[in-house]
């Protein structure tokens, strides 16, 4: 099963698979796609409108006019035709990748020995290690206790002068 998704370029949806020639109106470039659905052979991804997580590059290959159109206009007994032709602007793009940004990429046996290997011996160096002494934690608070009483500072009382507001004479607070 090959890689395939549903996209929407301009108005319009199509069904591509990697490697697909489409010819559609004119794109700017660069040709942003947005991804309705994708599926492969182990995921499916169905957007809620749009899938996030998927990625399709586009390439424009080439830039070309359409088939000619003809367009008249005619009315009986009085003589009046008209006709004109018009071409629609085309471009001919090609469906590069598309890539699921989601998707976990799976590790070969050995990589994943190896990996196994590395983290049993840094369990047994972790193992091996003396452990270091360290103080009991009574005699850790007391330091720490008498550190806080040599920091205090004594505190200086200053008198305040205030003015009341409905009298406005001065009062006196503190010593």
């Amino acid at each position: 099963m090959e890689k395939y998704a549903a996209i929407k370029l301009g108005s319009k949806q199509y069904l591509v698979h990697e490697g697909d020639v489409i010819e559609l109106e004119r794109q700017k470039n660069p040709v942003k796609a947005e991804v309705l659905f994708y599926a492969d052979d182990t995921d499916i991804v169905v957007g809620e409108p749009y899938a996030s997580g998927i990625s399709i590059k586009i390439s424009v290959l080439e830039e070309k006019l359409g088939k000619k159109v003809r367009v008249a206009r005619f009315k009986k007994k009085s003589r009046y035709e008209k006709v004109k032709g018009h071409r629609q602007p085309m471009s001919v793009v090609k469906v590069d990748t598309i890539e699921n940004a989601n998707k976990k990429v799976r590790k070969s046996e050995k990589e994943v020995e190896e990996v196994v290997e590395a983290e049993k011996k840094t369990v047994e160096r972790k193992v091996n290690k003396k452990p270091v002494p360290t103080k009991p934690k009574k005699e850790a608070k007391k330091e720490v206790v008498k550190e806080k009483s040599v920091q205090k500072k004594p505190v200086k009382e200053v008198a305040v002068k205030s003015v009341s507001k409905k009298s406005g004479k001065n009062l006196k607070k503190g010593k």
